[in-house]
């Protein structure tokens, strides 16, 4: 591949991650779904639904912030009944950290809020564009994945 589609291909992906990880997607999925939960809280909450059962070590490393600052929004969430932690039985420093019932039907809406604003967003591509997409994206994400594991 020549350095002109590289840098195109890394511009693209970049555009993406950054459509991501920008806090007024998360605000406006939140607020027009009738979400409750703070926008601040969202991105722990929906890390938490995905590598659960975990700690906050765990989080903290997943997402790059201090151990004290997901300390804090746990509790948060904790104080929400939107997850339950339990000590780690081999370390009672830690405790695990997993949804909640309440919290598990907050991550079903949240997740059916996502799929529906994506229909909407696809709606006017056809069935081949989408596939294509979707192949694209795993191969991607496999050739990268595979990678980032060589390199460890």
């Amino acid at each position: 591949m020549d350095n002109k589609k590289i840098q195109e291909l890394y511009v693209e992906a970049l555009k993406l991650v950054t459509f991501f990880n920008r806090p007024e997607n998360d605000k406006f999925l939140i607020e027009s779904n009738n979400i409750n939960l703070d926008f601040k809280l969202f991105p722990l909450f929906v890390a938490i639904s995905k590598l659960q059962p975990t700690t906050v070590q765990k989080l903290s490393s997943f997402s790059g912030r201090p151990h004290s600052t997901i300390s804090r929004q746990v509790q948060r969430l904790e104080s929400a009944e939107l997850i339950n932690t339990t000590v780690n039985t081999e370390d009672s420093r830690s405790h695990f950290i997993k949804l909640s019932f309440t919290g598990e039907m907050l991550s079903d809406k949240i997740k059916k809020a996502r799929i529906e604003t994506i229909k909407q967003t696809l709606n006017n591509i056809t069935d081949d564009q989408q596939e294509t997409i979707l192949a694209s994206l795993k191969l991607l994400n496999r050739i990268i994945l595979a990678k980032t594991a060589e390199n460890k």
